[in-house]
C-alpha cells in the first residue's frame, strides 16, 4: 500500500500530512520527501499522522533518523495526530520520549511559526509630514523628511540628533560644527507653515 504525502506551508514550517501505512515498503517515500525539502531550504517540519493506521519499526527508524538530521542543521521536527494504536507503538519502543508529540496541528504549530515583526512607530518627520500633508515620506532619512524634522526641532528648541544620525556617511558634513546651523537653511515656506501650526518660538 502506497503512502500519500500531502504538503502544506505554514509560515516557516513545512507540514506533511501522511495517509496510509508507514512501514518497510513506504518509509523510504517519507525519507526522500523530507530530504528533498531539506535540501531545498526547509528546516522545520510537522508530520501529521492523523490518517496513518500503522507504523512499523522501519517507520520509527526513518522518523528518528530524520529528526536527528534536522536537529543537526538547526531545524526540527514535530509529530501530531497519532491514534491510540500508533501511539502505543511509540510508547512500547520507547520513542514517545524521543519526539515532540502533539494531539493536533494547531497545538503543534504553537511556537514553531515565527511571529511577524511589530510595526515601528512613525518618526517625527513622518508625523509632521502627515500633519502638513506634504509629500509621502516613507523614509526618515530622505532629504524632505530630514528638512522637515529639523524645522520641527528648531521650533521646539531641540537639536535633531536622530535625524543627523540617520543621514548617510557620504552626505555628512566634514565637521559637526559646520552642520549645526543646518536648520536655518529650511525653506521659508515649510518653516512658515510649521510656525502657523505650532506658533512662533518664544
Amino acid at each position: 500500500m502506497a503512502l500519500d504525502i500531502a504538503q502544506e506551508q505554514q509560515g516557516d514550517v513545512r507540514l506533511l500530512g501522511l495517509r496510509g501505512r508507514l512501514d518497510t515498503d513506504t518509509s523510504a517515500d517519507l525519507e526522500l520527501a523530507v530530504q528533498d525539502l531539506h535540501a531545498a531550504g526547509a528546516r522545520d517540519f510537522l508530520i501529521d499522522l492523523t490518517h496513518v493506521s500503522y507504523v512499523s519499526s522501519a517507520g520509527l527508524r526513518v522518523l528518528l533518523a530524520l529528526a536527528k538530521q534536522l536537529e543537526g542543521s538547526k531545524g526540527g521536527m514535530r509529530l501530531c495526530g497519532l491514534n491510540a494504536s500508533v501511539m502505543q507503538v511509540f510508547e512500547v519502543a520507547g520513542f514517545s520520549k524521543l519526539f515532540a508529540i502533539f494531539k493536533d496541528r494547531a497545538t503543534a504549530l504553537v511556537g514553531m511559526t515565527k511571529a511577524a515583526p511589530e510595526p515601528q512607530p512613525p518618526t517625527l518627520a513622518q508625523h509632521a509630514a502627515r500633519l502638513l500633508k506634504v509629500g509621502d515620506f516613507s523614509s526618515a532619512a530622505s532629504p524632505q523628511a530630514t528638512e522637515l524634522a529639523r524645522a520641527v526641532a528648531q521650533l521646539l528648541g531641540v537639536r535633531p540628533v536622530a535625524v543627523i544620525a540617520a543621514t548617510s556617511v557620504s552626505a555628512a558634513p566634514a565637521n559637526i560644527s559646520a552642520a549645526a546651523p543646518a536648520a536655518e537653511a529650511v525653506k521659508p515656506g515649510v518653516l512658515g507653515r510649521l510656525r502657523g501650526l505650532f506658533g512662533r518660538k518664544r
